[in-house]
């Protein structure tokens, strides 16, 4: 019984050893997932650290503003005060029949080149020449009686009533006769000045009337603007001066322009003085009609010193200009500017000739901060 006894303890001591050993496996491995964890999170702060270090210089280099500059030079500087208008021909003329009657040719079309006296149409004259015939067979009787009685007064023979009849009548018939050849030539129109036929609304067969203009012939070997300036610039002009046309249509080119003529006075119930502008165009290019743009200098300055307008920033309520010292290193110039045309500006003070500007960037840089320049 005793060793049984024994026995049953050593079993039990066993059991329990081994329920120890299963218990203590668990805690092991949850210990070895833990280092697992610390190590990997090291390494990856490690690597972070390599990588932020890496990083820093390339964002500091990132950190440098980049601008672009020009120098500070002389030159002459305007500014334009811009007009509108249409070119015009220099002469053009609506061509109305005076007589009336059916038109029973046409000579000219649109585009032809005719000159003073040139037949451009052709009305009906039958009317007309027999009455211009009636006029001059009454004119010549008149005539024949006036010289008659003109010589019989002389010699006394008739009385003063009776000379100052025939005179009348003789000077009546001379108006009528005068009056129907008018009417007569008035059957062949022809044009008053050189020029080009513009319009034309007549064609044979179609009656001719003073209500509307049959045609208009245009001289277009000299083109002008008639426009209109303000009173605040109407002072600065004078006849002669040349101005700079623009026609979009035709590019970006300028065409010159001369004044004319210059008013006086405002317009009938305007306030602005008419102007008169010429413009010449050896190559044709210009037609009547188009619109155009003149700029008209108001302002001028000759060899002044001036920067591109880009370049002028305002800071503080102050006009600046960022020059660079020592090759790359910006510095803020209170100036003061004069003339500005839109794209340069005059620098009174502030600048000198020969100084780097920066025309591009300048809005980001830091007074003492070195920049990179770029092209």
């Amino acid at each position: 019984m005793k060793k049984n006894k024994e026995t049953s303890t050593f079993s039990e001591t066993a059991e329990n050893n081994t329920l120890e050993v299963l218990e203590q496996k668990p805690k092991k491995k949850k210990t070895k997932i833990i280092t697992i964890i610390a190590v990997i999170f090291i390494i990856g702060l490690v690597i972070f650290r390599v990588v932020s270090s890496m990083a820093a210089p390339e964002t500091e280099k990132e950190s440098v503003v980049n601008v672009k500059t020009a120098l500070a030079e002389k030159m002459s500087i305007n500014t334009t005060s811009p007009i509108t208008g249409r070119v015009e021909p220099i002469e053009e003329v609506s061509i109305v029949p005076l007589a009336t009657g059916k038109i029973t040719a046409v000579n000219v079309d649109i585009g032809d080149k005719v000159a003073k006296g040139t037949t451009l149409f052709q009305i009906d004259g039958t009317q007309f020449a027999t009455t211009l015939n009636k006029a001059k067979e009454g004119l010549n009787v008149a005539k024949s009686s006036y010289d008659r009685i003109s010589a019989l007064y002389k010699e006394g023979a008739v009385s003063y009533q009776d000379y100052e009849k025939a005179q009348s009548t003789y000077l009546n018939e001379q108006q009528n006769y005068t009056a129907a050849s008018d009417s007569y030539s008035n059957c062949t129109v022809t044009s008053p000045i050189n020029g080009y036929v513009t319009s034309k609304n007549v064609a044979v067969g179609s009656i001719a009337s003073s209500a509307a203009p049959a045609m208009t012939v245009a001289n277009v070997s000299t083109l002008q603007i008639n426009t209109n300036v303000s009173e605040y610039i109407v002072n600065d002009l004078k006849v002669g001066d040349t101005v700079d046309v623009y026609i979009s249509t035709l590019g970006k080119d300028a065409y010159k322009g001369i004044i004319q003529a210059i008013s006086p006075a405002p317009a009938a119930g305007e306030l602005t003085y008419p102007i008169k502008i010429s413009i010449s165009d050896d190559q044709g290019k210009i037609k009547a009609g188009m619109f155009a743009e003149i700029r008209i200098v108001s302002e001028e300055k000759k060899n002044t010193l001036c920067v591109p307008s880009d370049s002028v920033i305002m800071k503080n309520g102050t006009a600046v200009v960022v020059t660079l010292d020592k090759g790359n290193v910006p510095k803020y110039n209170e100036v003061t500017t004069g003339i500005d045309n839109g794209k340069y500006v005059e620098i009174l003070s502030g600048i000198k000739e020969g100084d780097t500007i920066v025309i591009s960037g300048q809005q980001y840089v830091t007074e003492g901060a070195p920049v990179n320049i770029t092209k």
